[in-house]
């Protein structure tokens, strides 16, 4: 996930067993990493999330039972097939958390190997014991910073997915031109990136600048707005389109198909607006 400043070296958990009520449930695990305030809280309604620093944002959820979470991370499942006519055979999770959209590929695409890069190695423990990380067998976790990580791999990847911008907490080096001309450097051919643009409800500053610096790359950037405070933006070289995604859903496993009708119909262009941001020039705060 982003990077954030370094706040208490020392390691202070929860002893198993042990609960904290919150007006949002119960405190199951808490944590100071090296890089930001960890916490897993088990919600009335079953449903177990990862919240970092302030707990402005849910970063992971786990829903016993079910490998789908009704928020953000679905669209991960479905939007690539606005490109893809195959199922992918190698993704590319920069922002991996505790391996929500990880743990779904395992399910639904078993044969897809995932690479996911996570800054803070803490949060890979906490995916393996408290969000069912483990049961992709075809994952690997990389304890590395999101950029440099993709510069040394060897690319071939079908579908690269940013999940790196929670503000206050948006690394600058993830959002520039520069950034997006590696990424598409390491698509497979007709591969696609997927961003997610977490913003305040009704600000639409953060996605205008990414749709705006990823059309300097890309020929062609769609936004799927699929939560008030998320917009996935889905960009290639490829030709991407609703039509093709309606026209994938009936091939997708199961309960993906409609999911994939659902985000066909909210799929459409970018936002206009914004300035194109690069290594030099990016003002993010």
């Amino acid at each position: 996930f982003a990077a954030v400043p370094v706040m208490l070296a020392a390691v202070i958990a929860i002893p198993v067993g042990t609960v904290k009520a919150t007006d949002e449930g119960e405190v199951i695990f808490e944590t100071e990493s090296e890089h930001q305030y960890i916490r897993v809280i088990d919600q009335p309604d079953g449903d177990r999330v990862l919240e970092l620093n302030e707990g402005q944002a849910i970063h992971s959820m786990y829903r016993p039972g079910s490998f789908l979470t009704r928020d953000v991370w679905d669209g991960y499942l479905v939007l690539p097939f606005a490109a893809l006519t195959e199922l992918p055979e190698r993704i590319a999770i920069l922002g991996n958390a505790a391996g929500t959209t990880a743990r779904a590929y395992g399910h639904y695409f078993p044969e897809t190997h995932v690479d996911g890069v996570e800054i803070d190695p803490e949060l890979e423990e906490v995916g393996l014991r408290y969000f069912d990380m483990g049961s992709n067998e075809n994952l690997t976790v990389h304890d590395d910073d999101a950029r440099p990580w993709l510069r040394r791999s060897e690319g071939g990847f079908d579908v690269i997915m940013v999940d790196a911008y929670r503000q206050p907490y948006i690394p600058f080096y993830l959002a520039t031109r520069e950034f997006f001309e590696l990424a598409r450097d390491r698509l497979a051919p007709g591969g696609v990136v997927i961003v997610n643009a977490g913003h305040p409800e009704g600000n639409d500053d953060l996605e205008q600048v990414l749709g705006r610096t990823m059309a300097e790359v890309f020929p062609t950037v769609l936004r799927d707005p699929i939560e008030p405070t998320n917009t996935l933006l889905i960009a290639s070289e490829a030709p991407i389109s609703a039509r093709r995604l309606g026209a994938e859903a009936p091939e997708l496993p199961g309960e993906l198909a409609n999911l994939a009708r659902i985000e066909a119909s909210r799929l459409g262009p970018r936002l206009d607006g914004g300035a194109v941001y690069t290594d030099d020039r990016a003002p993010v705060e």
